[in-house]
C-alpha cells in the first residue's frame, strides 16, 4: 500500500530536519578529513528541542496525546531538553482533562502540570537515538497511560537519526556528480553531559 500525500511530506520533513542537525553539527563537512579518520559528532540540546518542535509540537507549539472530546483532552506544550549524566531529559507542561459528560457540563477538573520524562542515547547499526525511555516526574499518575504513545513511539522516532542515509545524502549533495556510498560507519565514545551529546565517528566513503 503506497504512502498518501501527507505521510510522504512527513517524511521528508522528517528527514530535512535530521539532515539540517547533521549539517549543523557534523565537523567533517566542513574540514572533509581522509575517510576512516575520527570526526567528532556533537547534537546540542537546542538542536534536540528544535527537531521536537519540527517533529511534534506542530500545532501551535502543542502536542496532542488525547483528543478525546471537550471533557477529554490532553496536549503538551512549551518543551526544554536538558542533556547531563548520560541521559536526554525532555521538560514539557503538560493541559489536560480526564473526565467525562455530565447534565451540566464536565464532570471532572482540568489539570496543569510540569512533567519530565528522558532516555539514554544510543547508536545501533546506522541509527542514533534514545532508548530506556521512562516518565521521571509527574505529580497526576493517571496520565502516565495516556503518555504511553508518546514515550514509546512519538518521541524515539522524532529525535532517531540515520547517520549512514544523513551522511550519503550531504555528500552527494555537495559532490552531485556521482553517487556516495559510505561502507563503513563507526560511532564510539558516545557521551550525553554538558548539555551535549557527543561521539566519535569513523566511516569510510566509496564513489561510483
Amino acid at each position: 500500500m503506497g504512502l498518501t500525500m501527507r505521510e510522504e511530506w512527513n517524511m521528508r520533513e522528517r528527514f530535512g530536519s535530521c539532515l539540517s542537525i547533521l549539517a549543523a553539527f557534523l565537523a567533517f563537512f566542513t574540514t572533509w578529513p581522509a575517510a576512516g579518520a575520527d570526526s567528532e559528532l556533537t547534537i546540542s540540546n537546542t538542536a534536540m528541542r528544535k527537531m521536537l518542535m519540527d517533529q511534534l509540537y506542530t500545532d501551535h507549539g502543542k502536542y496532542h496525546l488525547l483528543r478525546g472530546s471537550r471533557c477529554q483532552f490532553a496536549y503538551l506544550d512549551s518543551p526544554a531538553v536538558n542533556i547531563s549524566r548520560g541521559r536526554v531529559s525532555l521538560r514539557t507542561h503538560l493541559t489536560g482533562l480526564l473526565g467525562m459528560e455530565g447534565t451540566n457540563g464536565c464532570v471532572g477538573s482540568p489539570e496543569s502540570m510540569d512533567l519530565t520524562v528522558s532516555g539514554r542515547p544510543y547508536f545501533s547499526g546506522e541509527y542514533i537515538g534514545l532508548t530506556d525511555i521512562r516518565v521521571d516526574q509527574v505529580s497526576n499518575e493517571l496520565y502516565r497511560i495516556v503518555l504511553q504513545n508518546f514515550l514509546d513511539l512519538a518521541l524515539p522516532r522524532a529525535l532517531e537519526i540515520n547517520l549512514r542515509q544523513g551522511l550519503e545524502q550531504l555528500i552527494s549533495d555537495q559532490r552531485s556528480s556521482y553517487e556516495v556510498t559510505v561502507s563503513r560507519l563507526v560511532v564510539t565514545n558516545l557521551t550525553a553531559e554538558d548539555n551535549r551529546i557527543h561521539a566519535n565517528v569513523s566511516f569510510a566513503l566509496s564513489a561510483r
